[in-house]
């Protein structure tokens, strides 16, 4: 069974890249999973507020920073 990530452990693994920008395989990668498996924590994170968009990159990824940086 897929472990159910929060958004805690989703803005702690952006922190933990010691990156001022990042994409969602940046995170994936961090966490050691796929990226459908943390959708929701992701979701729920930037509709906190605690995730920001920066723009997108030249293969159309989204790139993100933690907010307030």
């Amino acid at each position: 069974m897929a472990k159910t990530f929060t958004a805690d452990e989703v803005v702690a693994a952006a922190r933990d890249l010691a990156k001022p920008e990042f994409t969602r395989d940046d995170i994936a990668g961090k966490l050691g999973v796929k990226k459908p498996e943390f959708k929701e924590a992701f979701k729920a994170a930037r509709q906190e507020g605690r995730l920001e968009k920066v723009r997108d990159d030249a293969e159309n990824a989204g790139v993100f920073r933690l907010a307030g940086h």
